[in-house]
């Protein structure tokens, strides 16, 4: 009861009514807002945030041109990310509601850390989805790149590469997941992407070795010999292969045959060649030790002579 008429009272100050007065009194609004925000600002230093979020929003409500108006948009937002079980997505909401009414005030460079630190708290495993990781990494980037000098600049850049290394690790775990379950192609795409995109956080011993296994166990996809089949009936200037004379599909299973053993054994160099990277470039390491019994199982010659010297 006694904080509820507390901000009752607030409430009548702010809006000029002289409380056991028969006129409404001319109130400074200057001071009522000093009051609130210093008000507030006591509330949060005792732990009291969800009262310092009652005083600062009659603030906000009442006293929007007040000088102590953007402080007051501040603290909401600190009130939720500093409180003992903090609530990130409401600080976002309100640290997202400062950069929209003040776009170019002084802390803007504050309200931008912040709001990606929320983003960058409630990152996932690597297993788990980096939405909020890439969000974060959004927000620190944009922080430095607006405020290059900011004192926030420095931590921003640390945070920066751990975003990166924590969405090259999913990556990698995604890659890796293809290789269990045998999605070969899709294990190809993800980890070739990752070694391309992110060459300075990915693991990189891990990344040669589930390439060298897609690689060394990929086929042909349905979906490649559709290609396939498209791609030569164009040849023969036709819609399809359905109505080929005998000589044609006797000279497409020929071709076909040639192109698939081909390619196949593209697949096969292209295992080794990322075995032999892991063996070289990591040869201390237990990933090369099991990129090496590869090579001797794919018949890799000058590796087994090694291995048996």
């Amino acid at each position: 009861m006694k904080r509820i008429l507390t901000a009752l009272s607030l409430s009548l100050l702010v809006l000029g009514l002289g409380l056991g007065c028969r006129k409404p009194k001319t109130v400074d609004k200057t001071v009522v807002s000093t009051v609130l925000l210093a008000t507030a600002d006591k509330q949060m230093k005792q732990g009291k945030f969800n009262e310092a979020r009652v005083t600062l929003r009659q603030l906000e409500q009442y006293l929007p041109g007040s000088p102590e108006f953007p402080k007051a948009k501040l603290m909401l937002g600190d009130s939720f990310f500093f409180q003992p079980s903090p609530s990130f997505p409401e600080a976002e909401v309100e640290y997202t509601s400062f950069l929209n009414y003040f776009p170019r005030h002084e802390w803007r460079d504050y309200a931008l850390y912040h709001r990606a630190l929320c983003h960058f708290s409630s990152i996932e495993s690597a297993e788990r989805d980096q939405t909020e990781t890439r969000k974060a990494l959004d927000g620190f980037q944009e922080l430095l790149t607006e405020s290059p000098g900011s004192p926030y600049a420095r931590e921003a850049k640390a945070k920066v590469l751990q975003c990166w290394r924590r969405i090259a690790e999913h990556e990698l775990v995604v890659g890796i997941f293809y290789v269990n379950i045998y999605y070969y192609p899709g294990a190809e795409r993800r980890l070739k992407a990752l070694l391309e995109t992110y060459p300075d956080y990915v693991d990189r011993e891990r990344a040669y070795f589930y390439l060298g296994e897609a690689m060394r166990q990929r086929l042909f996809t349905q979906e490649e010999v559709a290609q396939y089949q498209k791609d030569y009936a164009a040849k023969l200037q036709k819609t399809d292969l359905s109505d080929m004379s005998r000589e044609q599909a006797i000279e497409f299973s020929k071709e076909f045959t040639a192109y698939t053993t081909d390619r196949i054994k593209g697949f096969r160099d292209e295992a080794r060649s990322y075995y032999q990277k892991l063996v070289e470039s990591y040869p201390g390491s237990e990933w090369a030790r099991r990129a090496a019994d590869r090579l001797v199982t794919m018949g890799t010659g000058n590796v087994k002579e090694d291995l048996d010297s």
